[in-house]
């Protein structure tokens, strides 16, 4: 059964090349370091006093200033809902369900691929971060980047506290790409859900709301009480776990599958 498992999730994410969903990591994940790339050559004078005592920590935190904020959630919603789909656009969900394999099976090997595709946007944005701050050293020397450590460890640990505030987002997600045929839907209500998130965000209760976890892990939202931040990791990990459950009850308990 294990060993089915791993076969299934390795086509479906064979499934994903040559798809929207991989082109959207690809350049998902390289987006952000290649505009602040441009913008550290537009504007050395403002940017090398800023990085001359830890180049790569200031870079680090203006790549993910912006990853945290917005792009993250929009690429969760965008890459779910992609990934589901391909099954709907070519019509062969019923040919998946008639196919000698546990619900379980199904359900878990296409998450499966989703997730492995959010790991690959992380690992892939780590790489381009890197990346830019060495193109920047080489283009302009002013910045010291070739000759500061790389902060390896900080990387690591932000990547790992962003990648469990995105788990609650990942789920509903999920279930909304498996729930509605339509991409327009899954996606217009998760742009819909996140849009409310950032016009609520000083409620005392945001911990609550998944799709501002990532918001919270990164930020220290004035006004919100200190533990915010724990707050919204325990709660990523339990929305997560809840709604995984969840979502697989009651995509096993449709009576017309795809």
């Amino acid at each position: 059964m294990t060993t089915n498992f791993i076969l299934n999730s390795k086509a479906e994410v064979l499934k994903c090349r040559n798809t929207p969903a991989l082109w959207l990591t690809i350049i998902g994940s390289a987006f952000i370091p290649f505009i602040n790339v441009i913008k550290c050559l537009a504007k050395p004078d403002y940017f090398v006093p800023q990085m001359k005592d830890d180049p790569w920590g200031v870079f680090v935190v203006h790549n993910w200033q912006i990853a945290a904020s917005f792009l993250m959630v929009i690429y969760i919603i965008l890459v779910t809902s992609f990934i589901v789909q391909i099954e709907y656009s070519n019509n062969t969900w019923k040919q998946v369900y008639a196919s000698p394999r546990s619900y379980a099976d199904i359900f878990f090997s296409k998450f499966f691929a989703v997730h492995l595709m959010v790991l690959g946007c992380f690992l892939l944005f780590n790489v381009f971060i890197v990346f830019g701050g060495y193109a920047i050293s080489f283009m302009q020397d002013q910045y010291l980047f070739s000759s500061r450590s790389i902060p390896w460890k900080e990387m690591l640990l932000t990547s790992s506290k962003m990648y469990i505030s995105v788990l609650a987002v990942t789920v509903i997600q999920y279930w909304l790409a498996l729930r509605f045929r339509n991409f327009a839907v899954s996606m217009g209500v998760g742009l819909a859900l996140y849009i409310v998130g950032l016009m609520i965000r000083q409620w005392e209760y945001i911990h609550y709301y998944p799709y501002m976890f990532p918001f919270l892990v990164y930020f220290n939202n004035p006004g919100l009480p200190a533990n915010t931040q724990q707050a919204a990791i325990i709660n990523s990990l339990i929305v997560s776990g809840g709604g995984t459950i969840l979502s697989f009850l009651h995509a096993a308990g449709r009576r017309e599958k795809g």
